[in-house]
């Protein structure tokens, strides 16, 4: 995210303290190590094997080849292939509504005076079309399982209305549950309350991602839905190992600002 010096001087004094001597701070990526790190974090996230227990036992040679194969060769292209998109993203979103945060974690105060860390956290926010008209979720009246996939109540729509939406937030597994991805998505609203100048924004969030749905609710975030009441799903592109998939997300939305709506 390019953008002027006060508002990066802003952006860097956010900081997260825990227990420990640990101190993590939120900025903007300003070198090619940072968009390595946060290309690394995407990938691990998003892209590496799943090993859930039944794979973990599960050591038949070609669960073996898939993961050597993974770490020679596929780790690394995804890795690099992440890196030059959002790249080209930030330079083609220069001066836009566009926002790449990170989540830099410095072990204690030596890191910190040496500009040593560890990027544990990131979100991307930007402005995609969402529908122009919906109500709020509270008018819903039918009962469905949200993490269905299936569900019918998930209607797919388009629109041509931009609106900022939160695409990606990813945390680190051994960081999760520790406030950062909070801290994350509350800075993206302020950045959209005081310097987008926008009351309202949304987050695409997949149905099997239960965690992720169960995080934006806690966080204030409610199913859109259209004058029907009807939950409104989206299909979203999305990159996985290297290849553009289109997928259906629940979109969820919150008022900031005290804003009911457009």
């Amino acid at each position: 995210m390019l953008l002027s010096r006060s508002i990066l001087l802003m952006l860097i004094l956010t900081t997260i303290r825990f227990h420990t001597a640990l101190t993590i701070i939120i900025a903007p990526p300003t070198s090619a190590l940072d968009y390595q790190q946060a290309a690394s974090l995407v990938v691990s996230t998003f892209d590496a094997p799943c090993l859930n227990d039944k794979q973990k036992v599960d050591e038949s040679p070609q669960n073996r080849f898939n993961l050597f194969r993974w770490n020679l060769i596929d780790k690394s292209l995804t890795e690099d292939f992440t890196y030059r998109q959002y790249v080209r993203t930030a330079r083609r979103m220069r001066g836009k509504k566009y926002c790449l945060l990170l989540a830099k974690e410095y072990q204690d105060d030596d890191s910190f005076a040496a500009g040593s860390y560890d990027v544990v956290g990131m979100v991307e926010m930007g402005m995609s079309s969402c529908p122009k008209s919906f109500s709020t979720v509270d008018k819903v009246t039918s009962e469905v399982d949200p993490y269905n996939s299936q569900s019918k109540v998930g209607a797919t729509t388009t629109g041509d209305c931009p609106q900022p939406t939160i695409g990606v937030l990813c945390i680190k597994s051994t960081h999760q549950k520790q406030g950062v991805g909070r801290a994350l998505v509350q800075k993206c609203e302020e950045i959209l309350q005081e310097i987008w100048k926008e009351n309202e924004i949304f987050v695409d969030v997949e149905p099997s991602n239960r965690n992720g749905l169960l995080f934006f609710r806690n966080c204030g975030y409610e199913y859109a839905v259209d004058e029907s009441g009807t939950k409104l799903m989206r299909d979203t592109k999305v990159f996985r190992r290297r290849v553009e998939e289109v997928k259906p997300h629940w979109l969820l939305r919150k008022s900031i600002g005290g804003a009911e709506g457009f």
